[in-house]
């Protein structure tokens, strides 16, 4: 069942967009000077037909709501929990000890600046740049910000990340590694938040559609915001739990700002697989499937530096990253080769938001 969520979800969105667009279509078969009664009649069974299906399944949606809620009381009277059932015991001991990594396409400036903010967290170890074959100042400017530059020749958004997170890995003092953008969209200060949560989730990603968090001229728009909470809620389809609605409550599939526990990240980092701009998406993908636990938190977010070189360059660029998102959650398979991004590898930037 798990393999066909997903699609059934956008099969029954499809059937009821189309339900909806038979009675203007009938209307305006009424309007041509021509015998369309045959043609109108026919489209109102089929209306009538959707109608039924749909009013049927909002149905037996209720009656299975009411199957989970009834069993969940009847479970519970009969077993109920204690206090040490909840959670599992994912403490770091002591101070956390963090990596960061920050990947970088030709933003100098402010890749430096992100460089200078995350070195003044003190629970940062090592700041690491992924410079992802920048032809501006990028490698200079980072350098003398104290970051320790990483060269990355494949050019993609992905392999940037993957490169950024294996660097982070090989820090041996990080307990976790952190995952950002050095577009100078995020704040190092927001670093403590990740840090709050990790104790109870393998890993911690950030959410840029919570009201009041985001600066109005950034980014995220009312499509950006809109498609990624879409996409969002058909990954929690794909891995659906009844009583949370989904794994994390996820409402952001497309923010880099992410931290990860070191032994979760060495459980799947052999499986990360797509270099370019569903990286993002296919890391969760990853991490659910392979049972981690994911918390999202929310993130401030404001302006990006410079021109954007990713989805957000244009409608059609931003509808083309999420329709690969779309895809890749229903096609994925953990570990499968065959992961590769259906996008072209373009010039790296933040899938379907930068």
């Amino acid at each position: 069942m798990r393999g066909i969520r997903v699609q059934l979800a956008l099969v029954v969105v499809l059937v009821a967009v189309v339900g909806a667009f038979l009675h203007p279509l009938a209307l305006l078969l009424a309007a041509i000077p021509f015998d369309t009664r045959g043609l109108i009649r026919f489209l109102e069974e089929v209306r009538s037909v959707i109608a039924d299906a749909l009013g049927w399944g909002v149905l037996t949606l209720v009656g299975v709501m009411v199957f989970y809620i009834v069993r969940g009381r009847l479970r519970h009277r009969m077993s109920p929990l204690s206090i040490g059932d909840f959670g599992r015991d994912t403490a770091v001991a002591g101070p956390t000890r963090v990596a960061v990594a920050i990947t970088a396409y030709n933003d100098a400036a402010a890749t430096a600046a992100a460089v200078r903010a995350f070195m003044r967290q003190p629970s940062v170890v090592k700041v690491l740049v992924i410079d992802n074959n920048s032809t501006d100042d990028t490698e200079a400017l980072a350098s003398a910000a104290g970051a320790q530059v990483v060269n990355e020749t494949r050019q993609g958004y992905g392999y940037a990340c993957i490169r950024g997170l294996t660097e982070g890995l090989a820090v041996p003092e990080a307990e976790v590694i952190v995952l950002t953008e050095g577009d100078g969209t995020f704040y190092a200060e927001d670093l403590p938040k990740f840090l709050a949560y990790v104790d109870n989730a393998d890993l911690v990603v950030g959410n840029r559609v919570v009201r009041g968090m985001v600066d109005v001229d950034s980014q995220m728009d009312y499509f950006f915001t809109w498609g990624n909470m879409a996409v969002a809620m058909l990954l929690r389809l794909r891995f659906w739990d009844g009583r949370h609605l989904g794994p994390a409550g996820l409402m952001d599939v497309g923010c880099t700002y992410r931290a990860i526990r070191r032994p979760a990240l060495e459980r799947i980092l052999p499986d990360l697989v797509v270099g370019g701009n569903t990286f993002s998406v296919h890391m969760l993908l990853t991490a659910m499937a392979r049972g981690l636990s994911v918390i999202e938190i929310p993130v401030r977010l404001k302006p990006r530096v410079g021109p954007s070189k990713g989805a957000s360059q244009s409608f059609a660029k931003g509808l083309q990253v999420g329709l690969a998102m779309i895809w890749h959650i229903m096609t994925f398979k953990v570990g499968s080769r065959s992961d590769r991004d259906p996008v072209d590898n373009t010039p790296l930037a933040s899938p379907a938001t930068k």
